[in-house]
């Protein structure tokens, strides 16, 4: 625990001293709240609940969009730095918490300020409506939806990150997670993750848990891959996702330790 400990705050550190971090992330989570506070798509619902659930949607476009952006060179940075992954290797912290450190301390770093943005966010549309419902359907978003949804955007960039030139790793993970996300089966000519339980947009967790509109689960579409949203179907969406992003973040590390070894 101390090992894992240490190691979060030393990334989380390190993550907090990169621009890129803050040029990625706090732009699209300002973004994000003025859509919310101006877009009709989220004003026009009559429910303070249902107008903090479709402004989640927003956020985890957006925003954890920005998060892979801002950590898609994670892994390459462990390549490019001589010596110290054989540094790291010679402490005393076992693989599992230095690497399970390696991954959160950074995604801390760029979900602590837009989580602190959307609660704000949220606690506002509580207070000018008087109820506590939005603040709650915030808390259960950022859990998840926000975060699960981080964790694979994070795990996807980072394997493009070593697979590719980061420019160009960036550049796949926008298209990729629009296609994820926003391309709904009515306008795409090719199958399409969005609308389905395979979708990081987490819709189905919005819709069940957070208040959101329903159109943001099935996005319309029908299909075993397009189920009636229930408790099960959300958490369907979530295990689904998580498990993407655990193949994403083992087949990084496995591309980065291969390239290290080869470059060494």
């Amino acid at each position: 625990m101390t090992a894992l400990l240490w190691t979060l705050r030393y990334e989380a550190l390190m993550a907090a001293r990169r621009k890129v971090v803050w040029g990625a992330v706090l732009p699209l989570a300002l973004l994000s709240l003025l859509l919310a506070a101006t877009s009709p798509v989220v004003t026009g619902h009559g429910d303070p609940a249902a107008r903090t659930g479709a402004a989640a949607v927003l956020v985890n476009t957006l925003c954890t969009l920005g998060v892979g952006l801002a950590l898609a060179d994670r892994l390459r940075r462990d390549i490019e730095a001589r010596g110290m992954p054989e540094l790291l290797a010679a402490t005393p912290a076992r693989p599992l918490p230095r690497t399970t450190g390696t991954l959160a301390g950074p995604l801390l770093t760029a979900l602590g300020p837009i989580a602190a943005l959307f609660l704000l966010y949220a606690t506002v549309v509580s207070a000018t409506s008087g109820t506590l419902t939005p603040l709650g359907s915030a808390a259960v978003a950022l859990t998840t939806a926000v975060l699960p949804a981080a964790l694979l955007v994070t795990a996807l960039a980072g394997l493009l990150g070593v697979l590719l030139p980061v420019a160009a790793a960036r550049a796949v993970t926008v298209v990729l997670w629009l296609w994820a996300c926003h391309f709904p089966p009515t306008f795409s000519p090719l199958p399409t993750a969005t609308g389905t339980v395979l979708s990081p947009l987490g819709g189905y967790a919005l819709v069940a848990w957070a208040h959101a509109p329903q159109v943001w689960a099935t996005r319309q579409g029908t299909g075993a891959l397009r189920p009636a949203v229930s408790d099960t179907t959300a958490l369907l969406n979530i295990a689904l996702v998580l498990a993407m992003a655990a193949v994403c973040y083992a087949l990084g590390h496995l591309v980065a330790r291969a390239k290290h070894h080869g470059a060494s």
